[in-house]
């Protein structure tokens, strides 16, 4: 499965379904996405098969959730592409917007969920975490 930027410029590839797929509500996660939520896809680290194009990293500590993340985004079009957390330090975050063309498996989990949009509903056995 390869995700890809809007501008097609940069690329990942990994081998093996997600590990985790969930969408998070948190504040710095709507700002990443421009969106209600961010949909984000963990694989192992050694999924990764293909990294292709420029990313910048813009790293910060999440005070929130207490870990520190270095998110890579295109160069070109500025979107962001894959990241990592310092508490997962085994998996690659990949955006799951930017597997457009072959879609992902439904999330099975809602985190940071107290600041979920009220519009916003959750298909019944997903995981919530309000934090």
């Amino acid at each position: 499965m390869t995700a890809t930027c809007a501008c097609g410029r940069t690329a990942i590839t990994v081998n093996t379904p997600p590990s985790m797929l969930g969408v998070c509500h948190c504040s710095n996660c709507k700002r990443r996405t421009g969106s209600a939520f961010g949909m984000s896809a963990y694989f192992p680290r050694k999924s990764v098969v293909r990294q292709e194009g420029d990313t910048k990293v813009y790293a910060f500590h999440h005070a929130a959730q207490g870990h520190d993340q270095q998110r890579h985004f295109c160069s070109t079009c500025g979107t962001t592409l894959f990241w990592f957390v310092s508490t997962m330090p085994g998996q690659i975050g990949i955006a799951g917007g930017c597997f457009a063309e072959q879609g992902l498996p439904e999330p099975t989990y809602s985190v940071s969920d107290a600041k979920r949009e009220p519009w916003v509903t959750l298909p019944a056995g997903w995981q919530v975490w309000a934090d």
